[in-house]
C-alpha cells in the first residue's frame, strides 16, 4: 500500500470479526458500508439498495449473492453487481485485511456534491440560514447537504421532536425577523405533521420554506410504504411549491421557491424523492444570483392621496394611529411619526409588541384580544391613521367604531 495515501483508509472492523457467508454494516468515515465475507474473502459494498434504500448490511448471503433484506435482490459481495442480464449495480470499495484490522479506502468512498448540495449552496446563498426539523429515512440525503452548510458556518439547523413544530418554529421565525425560515421532514406523515405550522403562516402572510422528503420517483403512485400525494396536500397552504426530480433543474426550483415565499408572503414548498436527493450534482453548480430575480417592493402612494391626508392630519384634534402585522420592520417610523403628531398607538392582535409598551405613546392591542383603554382611544379619536392593519372581526374596529356616525362627517 502507498503510505502517502494512508489516511484514505479507516478501520471498520477487527480481523476475524466477520463470520464467513455473513454481512454486517460497518462506517467508513459518514458513510454506510456492506462488509462481506464470502468464500475466506472480504468485500466492502453500498450498503443501500438503489431499488427502495433497504440495508444490505442488515440482509445476508445465499448462494454467493448479498441478499436485500426488503425485497430479495441480488448482489456480487464483492463488486456489487447484480446477476448477469441486470445492470442496477451498487458501488464496491477497495478492502485491505492488516494485523491490526479491516480497512476501507475512504478516499473511493467519498461521493462529489449531489443535488442536495446544490440545493443548499442556493438556499444559503439567498438568505434562508436557518432550518427547524427532523431527519430521517427519507430525507437523509438532503439532511447531509445541511450537515455540510452548518460545518461550514453557513447554516444552523435545530432538531425538534415533532414536525409540526419545526413548522410553527419557522412561522414563528418568519415573524419576528420578517426573513424566511426552513422546516423540514421526511415523507408521509411527517411532511402531513408540518401542514398546521404552514397554514398558520399561510393566514399570517409570512414567508416559510418547507422542505419535505418523499419516497422514491420509481414507486410514487400505487401506493407505498409512507406515500403520501403531498403536492396536493400542501395544494391549500402554500404559494407555491414543486417537486425536484432531477440535477438539471434543482437550483432554479430553490430560488424559485425562496423567490415566491418571499415576494407573495406565504409558505412555499420542495417536495424531494429519496433517491434525486443523492444525484449528482451539475457541476459546477449553476448560477442563480438573487440580484434581479426580485423586484423591489417599495411603493408611493400618488402625491394627491399625500396631500389629502396631510390636511386631515393637520386638522385633526385626536388622532389615533392604529399599527397593524403590516407594519412590521417599520417600527422606527412609525414611532417617529406618532412622536411628531403627538398620537397615541393601538396595534392589532397580530401587531402586539411592535412598539415597546414602556413608551409613553403606547396604549395596548384594540380588540377583542385587547385591552380597554385602546378601544377607548380609537373610540374618542376624531381620525384614524392606519398602518398594515386589515380590520378584522378580530380587530373589533367596525362594531366599536360605529356609534360614532360624526366621525365619518370629517
Amino acid at each position: 500500500m502507498n503510505e502517502n495515501n494512508n489516511k484514505d483508509w479507516v478501520k471498520v472492523a477487527n480481523v476475524g470479526e466477520l463470520p464467513d457467508e455473513r454481512v454486517k454494516t460497518v462506517f467508513a468515515g459518514k458513510r454506510q458500508v456492506c462488509l462481506t465475507h464470502h468464500k475466506g474473502k472480504i468485500g466492502a459494498i453500498e450498503n443501500k439498495c438503489p431499488h427502495q434504500g433497504g440495508p444490505l448490511g442488515e440482509g445476508q448471503i445465499e448462494n454467493g449473492w448479498v441478499i436485500c433484506p426488503w425485497h430479495a435482490y441480488e448482489y456480487h459481495p464483492q463488486t456489487g453487481k447484480p446477476p448477469e442480464g441486470f445492470d442496477d449495480s451498487v458501488q464496491s470499495y477497495a478492502v485491505e485485511e492488516r494485523e491490526d484490522g479491516i480497512y476501507i479506502n475512504t478516499d473511493e468512498a467519498k461521493r462529489g456534491p449531489t443535488v442536495s448540495n446544490q440545493m443548499v449552496n442556493v438556499m444559503t446563498d439567498w438568505g434562508v440560514d436557518t432550518v427547524f426539523g427532523m431527519v430521517g429515512h427519507s430525507n437523509l440525503g438532503f439532511a447531509d447537504a445541511m450537515h455540510q452548510a452548518e460545518k461550514e458556518g453557513k447554516l444552523k439547523y435545530y432538531g425538534i421532536r415533532h414536525e409540526g413544530a419545526a413548522a410553527f418554529a419557522a412561522s414563528g421565525y418568519a415573524k419576528l425577523t420578517g426573513k424566511p425560515a426552513a422546516c423540514f421532514s421526511i415523507a408521509g406523515p411527517g411532511a402531513t405533521n408540518m401542514i398546521t405550522g404552514m397554514w398558520d403562516a399561510h393566514v399570517d402572510n409570512v414567508p416559510l420554506l418547507a422542505l419535505a422528503g418523499q419516497v422514491n420517483t420509481q414507486v410514487m403512485g400505487p401506493g407505498t410504504f409512507q406515500e403520501v400525494d403531498l403536492n396536493a396536500a400542501f395544494d391549500s397552504v402554500t404559494r407555491w411549491q414543486q417537486t425536484v426530480l432531477g440535477a438539471k433543474n434543482a437550483s432554479d426550483l430553490m430560488a424559485l421557491a425562496i423567490k415566491h415565499t418571499e415576494v407573495e408572503h406565504g409558505p412555499t414548498a420542495l417536495i424531494l424523492p429519496d433517491e434525486v436527493q443523492q444525484l449528482s450534482a451539475v457541476d459546477p453548480f449553476p448560477e442563480t444570483p438573487r440580484k434581479g430575480r426580485v423586484a423591489a417592493t417599495e411603493i408611493a402612494p400618488p402625491r394627491d392621496e399625500i396631500n389629502k391626508a396631510i390636511a386631515l392630519i393637520n386638522k385633526s384634534k385626536r388622532p389615533c394611529i392604529i399599527a397593524g402585522k403590516g407594519a412590521v420592520g417599520f417600527e422606527n417610523e412609525v414611532l417617529a411619526f406618532a412622536e411628531t403628531v403627538e398620537a397615541p398607538i393601538v396595534t392589532t392582535f397580530k401587531a402586539k409588541g411592535l412598539i415597546p409598551d414602556d413608551h409613553p405613546l403606547v396604549c395596548g392591542v384594540l380588540g377583542r384580544s385587547g385591552i380597554p383603554v385602546a378601544s377607548i382611544m380609537m373610540g374618542t379619536a376624531d381620525l384614524l391613521i392606519t398602518f398594515g392593519a386589515s380590520f378584522s372581526v378580530h380587530t373589533g374596529v367596525a362594531d366599536i367604531f360605529q356609534p360614532f356616525q360624526w366621525l365619518g362627517k370629517e
